[in-house]
C-alpha cells in the first residue's frame, strides 16, 4: 500500500502545515468563488464589493449566502479532509469518520442539547456583561461594531418566510458547519494537539479555545468555547466524529428552526428568548440533568475507548 506522502511528519509540523494548507484553501475558493460569482450572479468585480456590506439588498444577502458556503467548504471542509489523506493511509479512520456510534449515544446527545439550551445563553448573558478596562475603551468599541455587524448579518441571514429558504439556511448554517468545523476543530486539530502534547484534556481545551475564537465574534466567545470542549468530550468519549457533528447540528439547526417558526407566525418566541429564563429553579434544573446525562454518556462509552492508531 502506498505511503502518503506527509507521513513521516512529526504532530506540531502537522499543525504547522494544516495552517497553511487552510490559508491556501481559502485563497483558491475564495478566488474561485469570486471569479464563479460574476457570471452567476451578473455582476461585476467591483459590483461585488459593494454588495458584500448592503444587507438591504437580496440580490446581496444570495451572495453573501454564496460566499458563505464557498468559505465553509473551502476553509472547514476540505482542508481537513486533504490533510488526513497526506498525513495517514486510513483518513476517514484517522478522522474517526469510520464509526456512527451505537443509537443510545445519538438518543443521549439530543438530551445533553436541549437540556443545556438554558446553560448556554445563560453564558451569552454573562459574555455580553463583559466590559474592558477604560484604556482599552477603542478595542471595545471596535468589538461592539464587530459585533453589531456580525447579528446584522445574521439576521438577514435567518429573515426568510420560505420553505426553500428555510432548507437553504439549514445547509448553510447547520449542515455544512457542523461537518466542516467539526472535521477541524475535533477531527483533525483536537487529534493533532493530543498526538503533540500528550494530554486529551488540553487538546480539547485547546480547540475549544481557537473553535470559540474563529467565529470572530468576541461576545459570543464564552459560550461557543464552552461549547467546543463539550464537543470535545463527546467526540472523546464515544470515539465517533459523528456525535459532535450531530450534537453541533442540533444546536445550530434549533436556531435557523425557532428564527423560520417566529417569522412565519407559528410561534410567538424569538430567537433570542428562546431557551432564556431567570427562574433560578429552571437554571438549576438544567445545569443538573446536563451534569447527569453528561455521566451516563461517559459511562456508556468510556468501556468502549480505543486508543486511536494512525
Amino acid at each position: 500500500m502506498k505511503i502518503p506522502w506527509l507521513h513521516a511528519l512529526q504532530p506540531f509540523s502537522r499543525i504547522l502545515f494544516t495552517v497553511l494548507l487552510i490559508i491556501s484553501c481559502f485563497f483558491v475558493f475564495f478566488m474561485g468563488g469570486l471569479l464563479l460569482a460574476m457570471p452567476i450572479f451578473g455582476v461585476s468585480l467591483t459590483e461585488i464589493m459593494a454588495l458584500l456590506t448592503d444587507y438591504a439588498n437580496p440580490k446581496a444577502i444570495s451572495l453573501l449566502k454564496y460566499f458563505q458556503i464557498i468559505q465553509e467548504v473551502g476553509i472547514f471542509i476540505v482542508p481537513p479532509l486533504l490533510a488526513a489523506f497526506l498525513f495517514v493511509w486510513k483518513p476517514f479512520h484517522f478522522l474517526k469518520l469510520q464509526d456512527p456510534s451505537r443509537w443510545q449515544i445519538w438518543v443521549l446527545t439530543t438530551v445533553i442539547m436541549g437540556a443545556s439550551i438554558p446553560v448556554i445563553n445563560q453564558l451569552i448573558v454573562l459574555n455580553e456583561a463583559m466590559r474592558l478596562p477604560e484604556w482599552l475603551a477603542g478595542m471595545e468599541q471596535w468589538m461592539l461594531e464587530t459585533e453589531e455587524q456580525a447579528w446584522e448579518l445574521t439576521e438577514a441571514f435567518l429573515n426568510i418566510k420560505t420553505l426553500g429558504g428555510f432548507l437553504l439556511n439549514l445547509l448553510m448554517i447547520a449542515i455544512l458547519p457542523a461537518i466542516g468545523e467539526e472535521l477541524l476543530f475535533r477531527g483533525l486539530l483536537q487529534r493533532l494537539f493530543h498526538d503533540w502534547l500528550g494530554n486529551i484534556h488540553v487538546a480539547i481545551i485547546l480547540a475549544g479555545l481557537l473553535f470559540g475564537a474563529m467565529h470572530l465574534q468576541f461576545y459570543g466567545f464564552l459560550p461557543r468555547t464552552v461549547l467546543g470542549i463539550l464537543f470535545g468530550y463527546l467526540f472523546f468519549w464515544s470515539g465517533s466524529l459523528w456525535i459532535p457533528i450531530f450534537a453541533h447540528f442540533l444546536n445550530n439547526a434549533v436556531a435557523v428552526t425557532v428564527s423560520f417558526l417566529q417569522k412565519q407566525g407559528m410561534i410567538g418566541t424569538s430567537l433570542e428568548e428562546f431557551g432564556s429564563t431567570h427562574d433560578l429553579v429552571l437554571m438549576l434544573s438544567s445545569i443538573v440533568v446536563t451534569v447527569l446525562v453528561l455521566y451516563i454518556f461517559w459511562v456508556s462509552t468510556h468501556t468502549r475507548q480505543k486508543p486511536h492508531t494512525l
